[in-house]
């Protein structure tokens, strides 16, 4: 299967975010059923109904996988939207996907590794139909 570089939309290559959260223009709620929940105006995760901490650069790189659910995203994206405004050590996307993973732990939700090339939220089939972004 032949992955994109980027991520793309409606046919056009989308840019990562630059803006911080508290911010953002897109003011939307991602969520997979009640099993998680990000609300980027508030800066909010919610897994399984229970608020969790997730540092600044965590909720970003988790924010662009779940924009991007079962699609690939390359590693240069989640670094330029994880990282917009800052150098990015070779360490630090690896580092954010583990503490993500650990979070997801508790749910049938993964990030599959696409070798050399980036991540991919995996939402399990019997929840993936539910997958919604709503305005907030």
């Amino acid at each position: 299967m032949p992955y994109k570089i980027d991520v793309l939309e409606n046919s056009e290559l989308i840019k990562p975010c630059n803006s911080y959260c508290r911010n953002c223009n897109i003011s939307v709620e991602l969520r997979v059923k009640d099993i998680l929940v990000l609300c980027s105006e508030k800066q909010t995760v919610s897994i399984n109904r229970n608020d969790v901490k997730l540092p600044h650069r965590s909720f970003r790189v988790l924010c662009a996988l779940l924009r991007w659910a079962d699609t690939p995203v390359s590693i240069d994206f989640l670094n330029a939207y994880g990282w917009p405004d800052k150098a990015v050590v070779r360490n630090n996307l690896p580092v954010t996907i583990s503490e993500i993973r650990t979070l997801l732990s508790q749910t049938n939700i993964e990030i599959l590794n696409i070798r050399r090339f980036g991540y991919q939220l995996n939402t399990a089939a019997d929840i993936q139909d539910n997958m919604m972004v709503a305005n907030v």
